[in-house]
């Protein structure tokens, strides 16, 4: 079975960005399909699969940083 191209790490892993920067499920699926959304040739598809993860992400775990909002803009 041939890999598909946009699995080709050649400058530099996705999961080693996560694990870097300590990236939780939700953030690494997202950061993974914007940076592979050209590469796989479905970039609308990606992307509003990324904005459900998105929605998920705020639905499940957007109460624990409720006030927050404020410090970032």
């Amino acid at each position: 079975m041939e890999t598909p191209e946009y699995y080709n790490n050649e400058h530099g892993s996705l999961y080693k960005i996560a694990e870097q920067h300590n990236l939780n499920a939700y953030e690494f699926e997202i950061l993974k399909r914007v940076f592979r959304c050209r590469k796989k040739g479905e970039f609308m598809s990606d992307l509003e699969k990324t904005k459900h993860v998105i929605d998920l992400y705020i639905n499940e775990v957007g109460h624990k940083f409720s006030g927050q909002y404020e410090k970032l803009n």
